[in-house]
């Protein structure tokens, strides 16, 4: 598939109706060495005893969305999906907790762990974390964007915030309101995790939307677009949202690989920029800003705040392909020290999208 061809910009930047009506999907997906022509083919995944099997909750409205794109979808149990034979079946997976510790992420989190790192698509929606963490399933947690380790937290008020409109999950995305909960984790971003999105009521800077390259496959954190039961939480208004299904339309083509020409199952990954991130972050004089081109470009590496307001211009101008790195001295434009807060990394090149979160203590 053709590559988007981009201008290479590299930045450092701060943590954004019902059915889509859109034209289905008519391609051929590639998945763990199987074709499929006519679209994805999507699992998603509920436990045979949740409440959330009952209709009209969020598996059934993830269905109809599945169908409105002309994809191919399936609701399964982890029993379903917990060989390699299964899964090879399905380009994405796309999952969450109903909010009530009645999932089955341990039937199958290996299988599905070396599935995606072998090149498959993952879709973690709200209450997740909560499942993850409280059933250690850390197998799982290996695979997210966002970490399971230190719990579950939430909003209830405020919008959620798109931080990076550039990126193919967030490309249109508008802010939209949190419907009763918005789910985040309390541990962060997993190691190489990039934040598009974060809530207005926090002032810590949680993603509430995250994705992350896992191995050859790819997966997605959307925590505000809850996967329980719409009687217990009323979360069902995000199903109803314009932009909150648009977003979560993009995720699941961005995790198979369908919205760039990029990666997904069974294909070859092709060479993309790196952002390494910040060593070390948090600190307190200085820090060392890691990154690799893959070709040679014109680039541009800012600080920004978390309000995203330009703080300091640290490169400006064409940069080599390979390894690089910038130093930070936690200046501002005007030579000024500042303050201790969160600020993010964020590089764009050629197809590719990525941002780091910088700690200033």
């Amino acid at each position: 598939m053709r590559m988007l061809s981009l201008p290479l910009v590299l930045t450092v930047a701060a943590t954004s109706a019902g059915l889509l009506a859109l034209a289905p999907q008519q391609k051929t997906v590639q998945a763990n060495g199987r074709e499929r022509v006519g679209g994805m083919r999507v699992a998603i995944e509920i436990a045979s005893g949740s409440e959330g099997r009952i209709a009209p909750n969020a598996c059934y409205r993830i269905d109809s969305l599945c169908k409105a794109q002309g994809w191919d979808d399936s609701i399964v149990t982890g029993t379903d999906i917990d060989e390699a034979s299964e899964l090879a079946d399905y380009s994405v997976v796309v999952t969450g907790d109903v909010g009530i510790h009645d999932n089955d992420f341990r039937t199958y989190e290996g299988a599905l762990k070396d599935w995606v790192r072998d090149g498959g698509g993952f879709v973690g929606l709200g209450w997740i974390v909560y499942g993850v963490y409280l059933d250690s399933a850390w197998q799982m947690d290996s695979i997210m964007a966002v970490s399971c380790t230190l719990d579950y937290n939430y909003l209830t008020t405020g919008q959620v915030h798109v931080t990076d409109s550039l990126h193919a999950v967030t490309a249109g995305v508008n802010d939209f309101n949190v419907q009763a909960y918005g789910e985040y984790a309390n541990a962060g971003l997993q190691p190489g995790a990039v934040m598009l999105g974060g809530y207005t009521a926090d002032t810590t800077g949680q993603a509430s939307i995250a994705v992350r390259d896992v191995g050859a496959g790819r997966s997605v954190y959307l925590g505000p677009i809850c996967f329980g039961n719409f009687g217990r939480y009323e979360n069902e208004p995000y199903y109803d949202d314009a932009d909150a299904m648009l977003l979560l339309k993009q995720a699941i083509e961005w995790a198979v690989g369908d919205s760039t020409g990029i990666g997904g199952p069974g294909l070859t990954p092709v060479p993309r920029a790196e952002l390494r991130g910040a060593v070390p972050s948090p600190f307190g004089y200085r820090t060392t800003i890691n990154y690799c081109l893959p070709t040679a470009g014109r680039a541009r590496l800012v600080i920004c705040d978390i309000a995203g307001k330009l703080v300091k211009t640290l490169v400006s101008g064409d940069l080599p392909a390979g390894a690089g790195r910038v130093t930070w001295n936690r200046t501002d434009d005007a030579g000024k020290t500042v303050a201790r807060g969160v600020y993010f990394c964020r590089l764009q090149a050629e197809g590719t999208d990525l941002s780091r979160k910088l700690g200033v203590r």
